[in-house]
């Protein structure tokens, strides 16, 4: 049972580790904006909270699991799996949160 413990602890740490990896994070997301009411798309379902990240030309509207780890105008590591939002900070601190909506960005032309 003693060896078992160690073994544990060593594959956790090492899981831990994992997450906080940029490399994992390949994609950079810009926070737009943390909203106490949501004004991104008539069709999005509203929310009393919403933090939305630019990822490209996609605007990703998300729930509010990551407010207290963003601030707006910051850039973020990120990936994208299924229906859910996935951030690293530069100060190592990681997040994820329910994507609600996506909306394509238009270019502009100058």
């Amino acid at each position: 049972m003693r060896k078992f413990i160690p073994v544990v602890l060593l594959l956790t740490g090492f899981a831990l580790a994992k997450d906080k990896n940029p490399a994992d994070y390949p994609l950079t997301a810009h926070v737009v904006s943390v909203n106490t009411i949501t004004t991104a798309h008539p069709s999005e379902e509203t929310a009393p909270w919403t933090v939305q990240f630019r990822v490209g030309d996609l605007l990703y509207s998300c729930g509010i699991d990551c407010r207290k780890h963003v601030q707006v105008g910051t850039d973020v590591h990120a990936r994208v799996e299924k229906n859910k939002l996935y951030i690293l900070t530069d100060d190592g601190q990681t997040c994820d949160t329910h994507i609600r909506g996506v909306h394509e960005i238009p270019t502009q032309t100058k």
